[in-house]
């Protein structure tokens, strides 16, 4: 037998390896995607927890009211709806490309479309002799939107092998979907959907670990 430490390790079936293991040794290739492209897309879903921290905190002080805010809060808005569209999307590519999901399309582009809706109406509602009505076809909206989440979020729960934060974000549009159904948590459904942000972060960081490791 040799002399050599390195050698009696390498005969000891009990001693840990010498060289790192890959975490996932099943990691299908996934050449469209790089690990800078997944962390580019973690510090934008970061981006949007804080865009929706700000806007929060505008509207709890009241400062909505102002007319100088409200055009810069309305505009805010607007850009983290389609902030969060794209991010949408995105993930949907991932999770099909990391996991081989299905099922995704119908409730991801749905969501996409009737998301951007409702925010397009919310800018340009005004008081007036439709403004009931209009109020009325809102809160319908409102209330398909927040199913749509819901269907997403199981969609998200039932992708096989996946992250663990994955399924926590699942977990969180799942509770915000069904805030927003009520209508009476409408408002308080912005916790959970800021929560589902700050883990999808997590899920693209993750990502792009893995993909880093294997290069």
């Amino acid at each position: 037998m040799s002399d050599d430490p390195a050698g009696r390790r390498d005969d000891n079936p009990y001693a840990p390896p010498r060289e790192a293991l890959l975490a996932s040794p099943d990691v299908p290739p996934m050449p469209d995607w790089s690990p800078v492209q997944l962390w580019v897309l973690g510090w934008l879903a970061l981006a949007m927890v804080l865009g929706t921290l700000v806007i929060m905190l505008l509207s709890f002080n009241g400062f909505t009211r102002m007319r100088g805010v409200a055009l810069y809060a309305n505009w805010l808005g607007l850009a983290l709806v389609l902030l969060g569209n794209y991010l949408l999307l995105r993930l949907k590519g991932f999770v099909e490309a990391r996991f081989a999901a299905r099922g995704l399309g119908w409730p991801v582009w749905l969501c996409v479309a009737l998301g951007f809706l409702l925010e397009v109406v919310a800018l340009r509602f005004e008081p007036g002799p439709l403004a009931d009505w209009l109020a009325w076809l809102y809160a319908v909206a409102l209330v398909g939107y927040g199913g749509l989440l819901v269907w997403l979020g199981a969609r998200l729960l039932g992708v096989p092998e996946a992250f663990k934060s994955l399924y926590g974000m699942g977990w969180l549009v799942i509770a915000g979907g069904l805030m927003l159904a009520s209508l009476v948590l409408a408002t308080q459904a912005a916790l959970p959907l800021m929560g589902a942000h700050a883990v999808l972060a997590r899920v693209f960081f993750r990502g792009a670990a893995e993909l880093r490791g294997r290069a």
